[in-house]
C-alpha cells in the first residue's frame, strides 16, 4: 500500500517576534546584505577576532578546519564532530532549511575555530545523498574519543503514528519519488546511537513536526520578520559550554500532535537555538554558562515566535549534564 506523500505541507511561513531586537522585513535585504548581517552577528573579543573571523569566512565548508588543535580537555586534544541533515531539496521547505544548515555550518565551524579545537561536519543535503542509509553511514562513521564533542541536527519533516508511545518524532528520509514506509528514522534511535559512542558532550536536535501521520496544514505566505542583534561572544563562556561540560542533551521542536514551524529565514526552533546560543557565550552575561537554561530558553523562544499560527509547537528536551 502507498502512502501519501503530504510532509511538504506541514510547515507554513509564521510570523516572528524579536523581543529587544532590531526588526526590518526581509524584503528590504538583498542575499549578499543576508550573508553580511549573519556574520555581523558575531563580534568579538579583540583577541578572539582573527581566530573567529576567519572561521565566519570558511563557514560552508565541511571537512576539517583546523587541523592543528591549540587547547585540552584533560589534557588530551578535543575535537567536534557535526552531523547535520536537511531536506534541501523539498519543493515546500527546501529553502528553510537550506538557511537553517548554513547557518549551523558557520555557527559550528565558529565556535571550533574559537575554542581551538578540531572540526568535522558530515552534511546530508543533496538531493540523492538525502538518504536514510547516508545517515546511518554517517553515523557509524563518527569515532568520538572520550574527550570529543558529537553534534547532530535535523532540519525537515516529521511525523509520528497513531499509537507510537515514543514521545519524540520519527524523522522522514524520502526522496523525491519515495513513500515514507521504510525511509524514516526514529529520534531515540539517533540518540541511542550517538549516545552509545561515548563522547564526552553529545547534542542531538530535531527540528521538525511532531504530527500524526496524515495531518494537513497549507502553507500560507504572512509577512516575515528578519531579526538582527549583536552579540560580544567571550572565549571563555564558550569554553564552559563545550570544554567544561560533559553530558548529552537531546532537545526537540514540537511536543506530540504539533507541528514544527518554519520561517524565509529558517526555523523557529533552529534559529532560536542559535540565538540562545550565543546568548549564553556572550561576554555581557554574568550568570555562568548552562546548557538547560540554553535549551529551556531556545524552546521558550519559538514558543513565543509560533503562537501566532495555527498550532503552537511547545518542545521538549532531556538532558543529563555535569561540570567537566
Amino acid at each position: 500500500m502507498k502512502f501519501p506523500f503530504v510532509f511538504t505541507l506541514f510547515i507554513s511561513i509564521a510570523i516572528a517576534a524579536c523581543a529587544q531586537e532590531d526588526i526590518d522585513t526581509l524584503a528590504s535585504f538583498s542575499n549578499e546584505e543576508q550573508e553580511a548581517e549573519y556574520q555581523s552577528f558575531y563580534t568579538f573579543e579583540e583577541e578572539d577576532e582573527e581566530v573567529m573571523g576567519k572561521a565566519i569566512v570558511q563557514g560552508g565548508n565541511s571537512g576539517k578546519v583546523n587541523t592543528k588543535p591549540t587547547e585540552t580537555v584533560n589534557g588530551a586534544p578535543c575535537k567536534m564532530w557535526a552531523i547535520l541533515v536537511a531536506d534541501t531539496y523539498d519543493k515546500n521547505i527546501g529553502e528553510d532549511d537550506r538557511y537553517d544548515n548554513l547557518a549551523l555550518n558557520k555557527e559550528l565551524n565558529a565556535i571550533a575555530q574559537c575554542l581551538g579545537i578540531e572540526i568535522s561536519i558530515t552534511n546530508i543535503t543533496a538531493n540523492r545523498a538525502y538518504d536514510k542509509r547516508n545517515l546511518a553511514n554517517a553515523i557509524t562513521n563518527i569515532r568520538p574519543g572520550k574527550n570529543d564533542i558529537v553534534f547532530f541536527c535535523f532540519n525537515g519533516h516529521g511525523f509520528r503514528w497513531d499509537d507510537q508511545k515514543d514521545m519524540y518524532p520519527n524523522i522522514c528520509m524520502i526522496g523525491p519519488n519515495d513513500n515514507v514506509q521504510g525511509h524514516y528514522v526514529a529520534t531515540t534511535d539517533i540518540y541511542n546511537a550517538i549516545k552509545a559512542k561515548g563522547a564526552r558532550l553529545s547534542v542531538v536536535i530535531t527540528d521538525c513536526c511532531n504530527s500524526y501521520y496524515g495531518a494537513y496544514t497549507p502553507r500560507q505566505k504572512d509577512n516575515t520578520l528578519f531579526c538582527r542583534t549583536n552579540t560580544r561572544v567571550s572565549k571563555k563562556r564558550m569554553q564552559e559550554l563545550f570544554l567544561g561540560t560533559q553530558g548529552v542533551i537531546l532537545a526537540t521542536a514540537a511536543k506530540p500532535g504539533e507541528y514544527a514551524w518554519s520561517f524565509e529565514t529558517g526555523s523557529a526552533f533552529t534559529q532560536s537555538f542559535i540565538a540562545q546560543l550565543r546568548r549564553e557565550a556572550s561576554a555581557d552575561q554574568t550568570e555562568t554558562p548552562n546548557w538547560q537554561r540554553l535549551i529551556d530558553n531556545a524552546i521558550e523562544s519559538a514558543r513565543k515566535k509560533t503562537t501566532s499560527c495555527e498550532n503552537t509547537q511547545h518542545g521538549m528536551r532531556y538532558m543529563s549534564i555535569s561540570k567537566q
